[in-house]
């Protein structure tokens, strides 16, 4: 009987990762999508808002613009200028931010 009880509580615990996992997918999902709606609105509305990282938009393209021309330096210099941030935070949001790709930017 006392071996059941550890199956018993993996299989429950496994169930509840299960349920919560998606639960935070469709969350995401349904956040993206209020957040092209947004984006759309405020295009349409000619409203340029700061990213969700704080930097304007022209710095975040130039940054962008580095990124996908080989030069990471400059990018991770012009983000430490937009931030204040420091050398190995900036590099992190830059190296996450070229692992994204181009297509999958949102922020």
């Amino acid at each position: 009987m006392l071996e059941i009880i550890p199956v018993a509580i993996f299989v429950v615990l496994l169930l509840l990762y299960i349920t919560v996992s998606g639960h935070l997918r469709e969350s995401g999902k349904a956040i993206e999508r209020v957040e092209r709606k947004l984006d759309l609105i405020l295009d349409h509305l000619d409203v340029e808002w700061p990213t969700a990282d704080g930097i304007s938009p022209e710095a975040l393209a130039e940054i962008d613009r580095n990124i996908w021309s080989d030069r990471r330096i400059e990018a991770i210099k012009l983000y430490r200028d937009a931030t204040g941030l420091g050398l190995v935070e900036a590099k992190q949001w830059v190296d996450r931010r070229a692992e994204q790709g181009p297509a999958d930017r949102s922020s």
